[in-house]
This record gives C-alpha cells, sequence and structure tokens, in this order.
C-alpha cells in the first residue's frame, strides 16, 4: 500500500520512540525528514540503508544517536544532516565514510 512513497517529511511534530524499521520497506523512499522531534531517540535503523533510492536524510535536533552504516549506491547519493552522528561503522568496509 505504502511502496510508493517517495518522500516523507514529519518535521516538528512532536513524535517520540525510535524511527521504524519499516521505512526501510518503502524501495521508493527518495527523502526522509524528521528534524526537530527531539523525543525521537534510539539510532537510524539499519534497515533503512536499504532504500537505495534514498536522498536526503535529515535528523538535525532529533534525540537520534550512534552510527549509520551504509553501502553501495548510497555513499555517492545520500546527503545526511545530523547533529552528533557518525556515519559509517565497523561492520561496513565497502564504503565507509566519516562525516562527523
Amino acid at each position: 500500500m505504502f511502496q510508493n512513497v517517495a518522500q516523507i517529511y514529519l518535521n516538528a511534530n512532536k513524535f517520540t520512540g525510535s524511527i521504524p524499521t519499516e521505512y526501510g520497506l518503502l524501495g521508493n523512499l527518495t527523502r526522509l525528514v524528521l528534524d526537530f522531534n527531539p523525543e525521537i531517540t534510539g539510532t537510524v535503523p539499519t534497515e533503512l540503508m536499504e532504500c537505495d533510492k534514498l536522498s536526503l536524510l535529515s535528523l538535525h535536533n532529533t534525540g537520534i544517536s550512534g552510527n549509520i552504516t551504509f553501502c553501495g549506491s548510497l555513499e555517492e547519493n545520500l546527503v545526511v544532516q545530523v547533529n552528533d552522528v557518525s556515519i559509517c561503522g565497523e561492520e561496513c568496509e565497502c564504503c565507509c565514510k566519516t562525516l562527523f
């Protein structure tokens, strides 16, 4: 039903909890913007990095922490806008890129 969703803009909506892993099932997702939701916590789910069309991940002023790991085409195309989150982790050897 939601497989054709391409953009999600949910900034400043007072969301709480973590980013749903189900977002990784959205094969056409190009932009995910969750800015100004300080009660969104946890880490960026690895499932989200399965969205190979993702070009913008914006998490300014959220409680997200940890590492973001991605491989393949995302390395070249993905713009990540976050505070206090490092990009990539130890489990990825093919494309690690640390922006913070």
